[in-house]
């Protein structure tokens, strides 16, 4: 028997193997999670493989796409967060630190992976510590913490939004996104669905479980909307090479039937992917 990783049910049944990893789903609070989780050092040699060598070294390539999809993204909740100091927790190579601290914010990173954290600009690369959440032996607190397309990669989720919220100041914000359970693509394309990622997916939320981890860890106002991405055509077609080969050569077929210049723009696309807001409850009404 393989209970929920966020509702402990004992209901959680097969969803697919995947490149040698099982995807099993809650039909109690709808998430999905991989069981059992790879070693965490095999998850960090393949970060760094990547940001060297494969899909992730894309994203650090993809610059001025980045800071445009920074740009965009924080313009979305700002309006709801208070300004002062910030943690970026899964920094990458910094681009959202550098759009944050060009916005009047004093900015922090987290990231774990240190090809990541030598590939940041100079500007940022100084307030990246290289470590985990677990690992942080930071005391300070912060205004805003933010978490993008990160929770998903990580071994004990509950553990770390309760760790995310010992870093909040009182009156704080936490924005994290993340991949949506819910979306109709899963229910589509099933096993193929691109979100399944095996050494890096670890847990995909639906709105309700994550909801229900939240809640666990003592967060409030907690609010949901859909999340977009800034990409071009042609940088989503080459991240589908090693996640979706089939949809990969459909998109590289369309895509010599269009213009260069089409290929090239930015556009806003929602890829299956949710954000949440949330503000840290009063100290007692957590559960530690």
């Amino acid at each position: 028997m393989t209970r929920c990783a966020i509702c402990e049910s004992s209901r959680s049944r097969l969803l697919c193997r995947k490149g040698g990893a099982f995807y099993y789903h809650c039909p109690e609070c709808l998430v999905i999670f991989q069981y059992p989780v790879p070693p965490q050092e095999a998850m960090v040699s393949y970060a760094d493989s990547e940001y060297e060598h494969g899909a992730y070294r894309d994203y650090v390539q993809a610059r001025e796409m980045k800071l445009e999809h920074f740009r965009i993204r924080l313009e979305q909740f700002l309006p709801r967060v208070r300004h002062g100091s910030l943690l970026d927790v899964g920094c990458s190579c910094g681009y959202f630190m550098q759009v944050a601290a060009a916005n009047g914010f004093e900015v922090e990173g987290l990231e774990f992976s240190r090809a990541a954290v030598s590939a940041a600009n100079t500007s940022v690369r100084s307030r990246i510590v290289c470590s985990s959440v677990d690992a942080f032996a930071g005391t300070q607190r912060y205004d805003l913490i933010t978490a993008f397309d990160l929770i998903e990669h990580v071994p004990r989720p509950k553990d770390f939004l309760a760790r995310l919220r010992q870093l909040l100041a009182p009156g704080g914000s936490l924005v994290m996104t993340t991949p949506d359970a819910g979306h109709f693509l899963r229910y589509v394309m099933r096993s193929h669905w691109p979100m399944l990622q095996p050494m890096q997916h670890l847990t995909i939320f639906s709105r309700h479980s994550m909801r229900l981890a939240l809640e666990e860890a003592g967060f409030v106002d907690i609010s949901f909307e859909r999340a977009t991405k800034t990409i071009s055509y042609d940088y989503l077609t080459d991240q589908l090479l090693a996640l979706s080969p089939a949809l990969h050569g459909t998109m590289r077929f369309v895509g010599r039937c269009l213009p260069s210049g089409m290929r090239k723009k930015y556009r806003q696309v929602n890829i299956g992917e949710f954000m949440v807001l949330a503000k840290p409850g009063e100290a007692q009404g957590a559960r530690q």
